[in-house]
């Protein structure tokens, strides 16, 4: 089992994809590509799949074109509907790599030894469990100047 740092399951965010390209991107908080891919599933809905003239099917209301539109769809050849399954499978595979991806780049910074979280370098105790952390070199440890007496 994979274990990333945003705690981020990519298995949901593959299926999200896969249910409509762009979802699961809304839940790995990537916008840009989520209206990437939502964007190619709708230009692969235009172009690919002949929608019914509203004058043709008598269709007044945009509920009665919808199911206009359901119906038309039903008897399309594989070739039509192609376009939308690579759309939805390339989404998928692309949610889930990034889920796997996100974190990664992060250097791996000091964590609390008490709750194994990672922590502010700019202070002396975990902001996730208020544990104090251990006296630290450099410039954000403890010095005899400002050393707290007890």
């Amino acid at each position: 089992m994979t274990h990333t740092r945003s705690e981020k399951r990519p298995w949901l965010g593959a299926l999200l994809s896969f249910l409509l390209p762009g979802l699961g991107h809304v839940y790995l908080k990537e916008w840009l590509r989520s209206a990437m891919w939502f964007a190619f599933m709708v230009s692969a809905v235009l172009l690919f799949i002949p929608l019914p003239d509203a004058a043709t099917t008598g269709a007044t209301s945009i509920g009665a074109a919808f199911d206009a539109a359901m119906k038309a769809t039903q008897d399309l050849p594989l070739e039509a509907l192609l376009p939308m399954w690579v759309v939805r499978t390339f989404s998928a595979v692309d949610a889930y790599w990034l889920a796997l991806q996100t974190g990664s780049d992060e250097e791996p910074g000091e964590q609390c030894p008490s709750c194994g979280k990672p922590v502010d370098e700019d202070l002396d105790f975990c902001q996730w469990c208020t544990t104090p952390l251990p006296e630290r070199d450099g410039p954000n440890g403890p010095t005899e100047n400002n050393a707290v007496s007890r």
